[in-house]
């Protein structure tokens, strides 16, 4: 008869060695799959950083050459507006003096008057009707008042730039989002007029707490970016609502919208789906950053050939007083 206590010894000696190794290697697979985990997060956060570093350093760029621009602009805008005041008020002395001229000229002319004084007078008449001068005082006060109202809106835009060009806040202040969407349409108008229809619907909003001249550039991306993916001419809808906890923006075009399978990389950083030379992959991973660093969100949702629309949350901050 054969012993089997051997074998079964054997058996469970293979089986506990077999169990052990199988333990072992659940063990080696998990503290891979721990520090692979580790990795990641390194890895992710090095790129916020990253992200992060490039915001700081684009906003930068673009605040300093927007408060050189406003400050360029500021100056012989200044005196360019208070000329045309000026202007204005001897067109209106001129014409005063037209005026008088006029009613002194209907009154001789009933009068017996020398030849050459006659001469004269229809010399003058001559080269009033010739010079069109009542035309030119009818059309003066116009054109004074149109080039005020340009400088009026020259002053707006370098107002807008200057709030714009505020990168290096450092402490957050009230926010009135309509009015900052509101400075950032004013100026990228030129842009968009050609492109598209611009349509707002403002809800009335409490103010928050943040940075204006950061969640302008957010705007003026999303802005830009969907004047760009309008073909021909199209529409871009922007409205603002809340609720007791945030305030939302939602920016909708009807452009040639974002493929399914870039979606997810829109937020990265040099992504781009633009040509060569047209876009750098940067405005939406800084306008991203912005909107995280102000406690918000930014989704988007978009389809090929039907527009792309991104929703904008913000969490509504108590202003301090």
């Amino acid at each position: 008869m054969v012993d089997t206590t051997d074998y079964q010894a054997a058996y469970l000696r293979q089986k506990t060695a077999r169990q052990k190794a199988e333990d072992l290697l659940e063990n080696r697979s998990r503290d891979l799959y721990d520090a692979n985990q580790s990795l990641q997060r390194a890895y992710d956060k090095l790129r916020d950083q990253k992200a992060q570093l490039l915001h700081q350093e684009k906003l930068a760029s673009i605040g300093q050459l927007s408060a050189g621009v406003a400050h360029e602009i500021n100056n012989p805008t200044s005196f360019v507006k208070s000329n045309l005041a000026t202007l204005k008020r001897y067109s209106e002395k001129i014409a005063i003096v037209m005026r008088a001229y006029g009613e002194l000229a209907a009154s001789v002319q009933r009068q017996s008057l020398s030849a050459d004084l006659a001469a004269q007078l229809q010399n003058l008449d001559n080269a009033i009707e010739q010079c069109d001068i009542d035309y030119i005082m009818e059309d003066i006060d116009g054109l004074i008042d149109d080039a005020i109202e340009g400088t009026a809106r020259i002053h707006d835009i370098v107002q807008n730039l200057k709030s714009f060009a505020r990168v290096d806040d450092k402490e957050e202040e009230a926010v009135a989002v309509n009015q900052c969407i509101e400075n950032t349409l004013k100026l990228v108008s030129n842009e968009l007029k050609h492109k598209c229809d611009v349509v707002t619907e403002f809800a009335e909003l409490p103010e928050t707490v943040g940075f204006p001249g950061h969640l302008q550039q957010v705007f003026l991306n999303l802005l830009v970016n969907a004047s760009q993916a309008i073909e021909d001419f199209g529409r871009i809808d922007i409205g603002t609502r809340c609720d007791s906890k945030h305030i939302y923006i939602t920016i909708s075009d009807t452009g040639s919208g974002i493929q399914e399978e870039d979606l997810k990389h829109i937020f990265n950083p040099f992504f781009t789906t633009k040509e060569v030379g047209v876009g750098t992959g940067l405005g939406l991973s800084i306008s991203h950053g912005i909107i995280k660093k102000h406690g918000g969100a930014m989704e988007v949702v978009s389809a090929p050939g039907r527009g792309t629309t991104f929703v904008i949350s913000l969490p509504i901050k108590k202003t301090s007083h």
